[in-house]
């Protein structure tokens, strides 16, 4: 939607006398991305059970040749929407740059997907949450193609996203998705993995997956309801996230030194460059493979 219906709704929504203080920062977190880049657009924004959720997109999902869904994993709410609203930001920019090297369509739009209440490490390893997040973006993905039926969808999953991203094949929703990333994926549900293969196996679905060898909370991840490894689904383009050559290009990138999203700075100091972090082999990876796709 347009700024100033974005802003019309994201305050109508702050004047909720049931939200908290804390939502109504959250919502003003979204407002801070919405005014920073003129070329964001609310795609749509609720209260459910007194939580905010809300997407943007940066491009124009609507005319969009390729849109590539960012989906976050747990422990992360509209607080953390700064974070990543520039990583799809810079995806975006990112991959059109790459396109228009290679001569291709450079009508890309990106979108980072808050839709859902991605719980906390307590309920990571169950499915609940999951779930309901692949219900919500199944959703969303029909309202895309219905406005956008030209387009090509690409979602990428990190962590627990992951795991939803099995569950929307099982639910049918990935059938609107022509291919998907899972990046330190916390696993599948075994049923939502066959799903996925399926997709595959049928060439409705181009899959691929990393992790990097120092992410052990992904491995901790699959400990409990969704045990799958998604680089080990038949079928799967597994890449590397340990630094090194990023393949069909002549640029190295760095290792990815941990489970982290995005680089992050601990309380001793240390920094860890996460997966989506710009000079991060799993990151140019991705960026590479999303302009081959043109």
């Amino acid at each position: 939607m347009k700024t100033e219906e974005a802003f019309a709704v994201l305050r109508q929504l702050s004047a909720q006398p049931q939200i908290s203080d804390a939502a109504r920062a959250q919502l003003q977190e979204v407002e801070r991305v919405l005014r920073a880049d003129s070329q964001a657009r609310l795609r749509n924004a609720v209260i459910l059970d007194g939580a905010p959720y809300a997407s943007v997109s940066f491009g124009d999902a609507d005319a969009a040749d390729l849109v590539v869904y960012l989906v976050h994993g747990v422990d992360t709410d509209l607080t953390r929407f700064g974070a990543w609203a520039s990583t799809a930001q810079r995806l975006c920019a990112d991959v059109i740059r790459a396109r228009a090297l290679r001569g291709g369509s450079t009508r890309v739009a990106t979108i980072a997907w808050f839709g859902y209440d991605s719980g906390s490490h307590a309920t990571a390893r169950a499915t609940a949450h999951a779930t309901l997040g692949a219900a919500r973006l199944a959703v969303d993905l029909d309202a895309l193609v219905a406005r956008n039926p030209g387009a090509e969808v690409a979602v990428v999953a990190f962590s627990y996203g992951v795991t939803l991203l099995g569950e929307l094949a099982l639910l049918g929703g990935a059938a609107r998705v022509d291919a998907a990333f899972a990046i330190g994926g916390a696993g599948m549900t075994r049923f939502g993995a066959a799903s996925v293969e399926e997709l595959i196996a049928g060439g409705a679905l181009d899959f691929a997956a990393t992790e990097a060898r120092a992410d052990v909370i992904a491995r901790l991840g699959r400990l409990g309801a969704h045990p799958v490894d998604a680089r080990d689904l038949e079928g799967a383009a597994v890449y590397s996230a340990d630094g090194g050559r990023v393949p069909g290009t002549d640029t190295n990138g760095e290792p990815t030194q941990g489970h982290g999203a995005h680089t992050s700075t601990d309380e001793f100091g240390v920094t860890r460059r996460g997966y989506f972090a710009p000079d991060a082999q799993a990151y140019l990876s991705l960026v590479a493979q999303l302009a081959a796709r043109d």
